[in-house]
């Protein structure tokens, strides 16, 4: 089972790595097998609003996007098949680390112009995030996306391995881990709202 840090958060409260919280767990019986991160350098990654898709006037294959990053707006050159207005996206900033394939190493992001346009970023496919292999097109963001929040604080997470023993199911749930950190730290657990609105109205 994995447990995501982000999300064990949300129930209670603690300031441990995930080293120090493996360790803890593990000393209780609840044993850690791995540990991993996803993110931890997307600072300068950030999401972005695509406003604005315009044809490059000088390549056909290429577009200009007008990208709302919350306190500026940045002109980039894009190549993505799938990318349109409305979407958000993650944008790397000049300096940011990427990681490039062809070189299998993350590089920082140099400014280029690109057909005598120069772009202010550079919109990110899953394998340039290391998400994944995927880099037929951009890596496009849920709606709810806020953009100018860096994409560690969006999507970054870290999680835990654990290997619940048979005679502990409550481990198999993340209100259950929760409440076995709580009791190592003597913390409460925030109980998650379970409330609804009742609708009359049945459709059979």
């Amino acid at each position: 089972m994995r447990i995501s840090l982000k999300w064990l958060k949300e129930y209670v409260d603690f300031d441990y790595s995930a080293e120090e919280l493996a360790e803890k767990l593990t000393m209780v019986g609840l044993e850690v097998s791995n540990i991993e991160t996803i993110g931890g350098g997307w600072d300068d990654i950030l999401v972005g609003d695509v406003t604005k898709l315009v044809q490059h006037p000088n390549a056909d294959r290429l577009k200009l996007a007008t990208i709302d990053i919350g306190k500026e707006s940045l002109t980039v050159v894009c190549g993505a098949p799938n990318i349109e207005e409305g979407q958000k996206v993650p944008l790397a900033l000049i300096g940011s680390e990427i990681y490039d394939a062809d070189r299998n190493k993350t590089v920082a992001l140099k400014p280029a112009k690109i057909r005598g346009i120069v772009s202010e970023g550079m919109v990110c496919s899953e394998r340039e995030l290391r998400i994944s292999d995927d880099h037929e097109g951009i890596l496009v963001l849920p709606s709810d996306a806020a953009p100018g929040v860096s994409m560690d604080e969006y999507l970054g997470d870290t999680t835990l391995e654990v290997d619940a023993t048979p005679n502990r199911p409550d481990w198999l749930s993340m209100i259950g881990v929760a409440w076995e950190v709580a009791a190592i730290l003597g913390k409460t657990v925030k109980m998650p709202d379970t409330t609804y609105a009742e609708n009359s109205k049945l459709n059979i």
